[in-house]
């Protein structure tokens, strides 16, 4: 059995889940999204990611995040 924690996307201080297999990744501002078509409503938004996905970029939850998000659920 491996104990190691994974460093995914869902374990990462910068993901916010949107639903229990995607979310956004918040590490940088939001881009511009929705330029392909004139009738395209247009949006900032941060990057949508799968929660298992992974990144250079990678930190831990600090743990005052790990409290609340047991708090909320």
């Amino acid at each position: 059995m491996n104990d190691k924690k994974e460093n995914t996307c869902d374990q990462c201080r910068y993901f916010r889940a949107a639903d229990a297999l995607t979310g956004n990744c918040h590490r940088f501002p939001p881009s511009f999204a929705g330029d392909s078509s004139p009738r395209e409503t247009h949006h900032w938004r941060f990057p949508m990611v799968s929660s298992h996905a992974w990144c250079g970029e990678f930190l831990p939850v600090w743990q005052d995040q790990i409290s609340s998000i047991g708090a909320t659920i």
